[in-house]
């Protein structure tokens, strides 16, 4: 027992007014206690506050409806360009068409929904996505870094702790012991972190620039008005109104834009299916990856320029990986799987299924396949 008195311990009536006297108390430790701004943040988001481990599936849907207006829109507009992108000098053969759609299906499936959704979605760093939070996560496991980020202190802190060994460790000690004793292996993994982060980086200026120009670009079916300069000063206009709305932040931008994107993905999926009934249904054998081996065949090296049309069709991809901290994974994973893939895919086998009857309708075919044309 202490002899040292506790002003808290003294009853309120001590004091004369003790009623008076606990108010003021009170209010002199409300006035003293301190509120971290972080905590207020993440205090507006429900299921993100402090001790929140999983998260309920309204709050998931909800996060997942997000993400479709914030993720999705390079990758979604890709169906404007990327058969016109691929064979810049036509079709020369029939057959061509369905290499190109069995290129294009297995790209999209093995990268974007294999590859990200998957499996590199499932190596977030606390969260947090993108290649530097990679980069940090190998660092946390191993002393690979060039840079010194430890302190002895950071002992203490959880995240720096590392877990004893286990099976899963002891399969992966042998590769961290390689890398932490070579010095070349440290600087290329900081090199080649860099360079993906600035690959990142260029993506994101480069693709909204083909992805609006291809959608102003359309203005042309409907007036003859619409010059190529009048294009580009209308791209120009409606990239700097996306690049200045981005400062209200990724929740209000995500509201803004989801409802968009959303009905942009159902728009693309009906005209696939349409396209798909009504002009060529026997597209579906491109899900044979033969026709890639034929088509490579009959192309040589034409084929392999023509990977740089059909790399389009994955443009954004990283943003999967690189945005999963605004969102969650479980709500990518849904977004993604039930609303992305299958309106690209739709969309990519109905423009499939035009060319086959309109082999001249190359350059321009998304909006020749828009019914109505014919």
């Amino acid at each position: 027992m202490s002899n040292v008195e506790d002003p808290n311990d003294h009853p309120p009536e001590e004091s004369g007014d003790g009623e008076g006297v606990s108010l003021e108390r009170k209010n002199s430790f409300g006035k003293l206690r301190r509120y971290d701004s972080l905590d207020m943040e993440s205090g507006k988001v429900p299921g993100h506050g402090h001790g929140s481990k999983e998260l309920g599936w309204s709050v998931i849907l909800h996060l997942a409806f997000q993400s479709i207006g914030v993720i999705y829109g390079d990758i979604g507009t890709s169906p404007l360009y990327v058969f016109s992108s691929t064979f810049p000098d036509g079709i020369k053969h029939n057959d061509d068409i369905l290499g190109v759609l069995s290129l294009i299906f297995y790209t999209i499936t093995l990268i974007p929904l294999v590859k990200y959704v998957f499996i590199v979605l499932q190596a977030t760093d606390n969260g947090q996505g993108g290649t530097f939070a990679l980069y940090s996560l190998i660092c946390r496991y191993a002393k690979v870094g060039l840079i010194p980020s430890q302190q002895a202190e950071d002992a203490d802190v959880s995240n720096f702790k590392l877990a004893l060994p286990s099976t899963r460790l002891k399969r992966a000690s042998k590769l961290k012991s390689n890398l932490e004793k070579s010095y070349f292996a440290k600087g290329f993994l900081l090199i080649i972190t860099m360079l993906g982060t600035s690959m990142v980086i260029g993506d994101g200026v480069l693709t909204p620039c083909i992805s609006v120009l291809s959608a102003v670009g359309g203005l042309k079916e409907a007036t003859s008005s619409m010059t190529e300069g009048r294009i580009v000063g209308t791209s120009i206009g409606i990239l700097i109104l996306l690049f200045i709305v981005q400062r209200f932040g990724t929740d209000k931008v995500g509201y803004a834009f989801a409802p968009i994107i959303f009905i942009w993905f159902w728009f693309i999926a009906g005209i696939g299916v349409y396209n798909f009934v009504k002009f060529d249904p026997t597209v579906v054998k491109a899900l044979n990856p033969a026709y890639i081996i034929h088509y490579f065949r009959r192309n040589k090296k034409d084929a392999w320029v023509s990977l740089g049309g059909v790399v389009l069709s994955i443009t954004g991809t990283e943003a999967l990986f690189a945005d999963v901290a605004h969102f969650s994974v479980r709500s990518v994973q849904i977004s993604m799987c039930s609303v992305t893939y299958p309106a690209l895919i739709l969309a990519y086998a109905g423009q499939a299924s035009f060319l086959r009857k309109h082999n001249d309708f190359v350059a321009d075919t998304f909006y020749k396949s828009v019914p109505g044309e014919f």
